[in-house]
């Protein structure tokens, strides 16, 4: 069975797909607020959308003044800084291709990540982790960026500086420069900055979440049709309750490489008129801290950080206090999910806290860029919890999921099989990974190897991966969700929603 939903909106995902950078559509979105919302909030700093731009143009410079040109590629390395959003749209707009390994790999896996990247950008308190790797003769300029540049005073001045590649820099001096340095040096390029978009060019490389069926990240390759493609997607989303509304805000914790939820809580928010709080400490108690006092509409994180803000909240409840979570609009669940009885109770306690909203579970992938399904309800808490795993919705706009069986038949409703995906913001490919290439990109669908079922409204349930089984004497496969659940301790994954 396959189940892909359609919308009657003008410019519909379906229509004919971009021909211009990522940069250049999102430059449209932004401007076309006028200004009358900011961009971003960090520490306190408000940064405004004619800033934003600014700063776009202004790395732009930097990059080209690197001697970086079309068709090259720059290593990105940190959390969720302005600087870094700054920088990867600045390389999309100069048709540089950057390059966001996974902060979480290690120095090895990191080596065969780096590409041809001449020029790395690189979070201050990160550069130990990878200096081996810097020190190869393939990087003539790494930029340390540093989390207190972009805020605001006294905190600026309050805040520690980490100061870690000081004694390095004495060393490798020609090689290394502040984000100032940087601009001091190279940003009074004046020559053209604007690149053309490429058709299915990869302008950015991201890493996947395990799709390779290996537990190993493999990097991606997306291009600027595919990823405005979701952005169409998600407009017509838009239709249904209006998630992504102009004036709201969106709170980020997210890393930039972590492209899906870095699209619906950075991109697609900057497009339509949000103000985004980013936050690069990436750890629940800064995450429940931040949701009572920054009282975002949009946000996304994982099952074990609702868990946390949830219990905090509890306590406040039997304490007497009870938290107002009116404020909530597009709240998400995504990557690491929790049991349908921890879906439950969460949503309990959010309605009996004044939420209008219940929390949105859904199902979405790097390869896709980001959304494939999601289960979305503008107000009410009618959710199903009945299952051993959490609905994650229906297919997104744009998006078509189906079911299959290990001959590669496609299965009808409630049979459990293989999830496939097909939409135009589909990856072009793996990097340097044809057998990837050939085994998990087929005719226009993404074998995902993720283990699932489509009821008969179309709605997705995901039991886990596909290669989570063990073999019974008789040779019959057992996948781990048909074990009881209170032998297993079953975390019934949402999916990979947002990462």
């Amino acid at each position: 069975m396959k189940n892909e939903m359609k919308n009657e909106m003008k410019n519909t995902p379906q229509s004919e797909p971009s021909h211009e950078t990522l940069w250049k559509f999102m430059e449209r979105g932004i401007l076309a607020d006028e200004n009358r919302h900011d961009a971003l909030v960090y520490f306190g700093r408000r940064i405004s959308r004619q800033t934003f731009v600014k700063q776009v143009h202004l790395w732009a410079r930097v990059i080209k003044g690197m001697g970086l040109a079309e068709g090259d590629e720059l290593l990105l390395f940190g959390p969720s800084l302005p600087e870094f959003i700054y920088i990867m749209l600045a390389a999309d707009m100069t048709g540089v291709r950057a390059n966001l390994p996974n902060l979480m790999v290690s120095p090895q896996a990191l080596d065969t990540m780096i590409g041809k990247s001449r020029v790395a950008f690189v979070f201050d308190g990160m550069e130990k982790m990878i200096r081996n790797t810097l020190q190869r003769e393939q990087f003539e300029q790494i930029v340390i960026v540093s989390a207190t540049r972009s805020m605001g005073y006294p905190l600026k001045m309050m805040a520690s500086p980490l100061n870690s590649i000081r004694h390095f820099r004495k060393r490798h001096r020609a090689k290394y420069l502040t984000a100032d340095s940087a601009i001091r040096h190279f940003g009074h390029y004046d020559g053209p900055l604007e690149a053309a978009a490429e058709k299915g060019k990869a302008a950015f490389i991201f890493c996947s979440s395990g799709t390779s069926g290996k537990g190993v990240a493999s990097q991606i390759g997306m291009s600027d049709e595919a990823m405005i493609a979701m952005f169409r997607n998600a407009l017509a989303f838009n239709e249904n309750g209006n998630p992504f509304c102009a004036g709201t805000t969106s709170y980020c914790q997210l890393p930039p490489f972590v492209c899906t939820g870095f699209f619906v809580l950075v991109l697609a928010p900057l497009f339509r008129g949000m103000t985004v709080y980013l936050d690069p400490r990436p750890d629940v108690r800064h995450f429940t801290k931040n949701i009572l006092a920054l009282r975002p509409q949009t946000t996304l994180a994982t099952g074990a950080s609702w868990v946390h803000l949830i219990d905090h909240v509890d306590r406040l409840i039997q304490n007497g206090k009870r938290p107002d979570l009116s404020f909530f609009r597009f709240p998400v669940m995504g990557g690491e999910g929790c049991t349908p009885q921890a879906l439950q109770h969460i949503n309990e306690v959010m309605e009996a806290c004044g939420s209008s909203v219940a929390l949105t579970s859904g199902y979405g992938l790097s390869e896709t860029f980001s959304v494939c399904t999601v289960d979305y309800q503008p107000t009410g808490f009618n959710k199903d919890y009945s299952r051993h795993a959490v609905c994650v919705g229906a297919p997104f706009p744009g998006v078509t999921v189906g079911i299959f069986d290990e001959e590669g038949k496609e299965l009808g409703c409630n049979q459990r099989g293989e999830i496939r995906v097909k939409t135009q913001s589909l990856t072009g490919g793996y990097i340097n990974n044809p057998e990837l290439n050939k085994t998990k990109l087929q005719g226009g669908w993404l074998h995902t190897q993720d283990l699932g079922e489509l009821d008969r409204n179309g709605k997705l349930f995901i039991y886990g991966r596909m290669a989570q089984y063990v073999e019974a004497p008789d040779g019959e496969k057992v996948y781990l969700y048909t074990l009881p659940a209170d032998a297993q301790h079953v975390r019934a994954s949402p999916g990979r929603a947002a990462y």
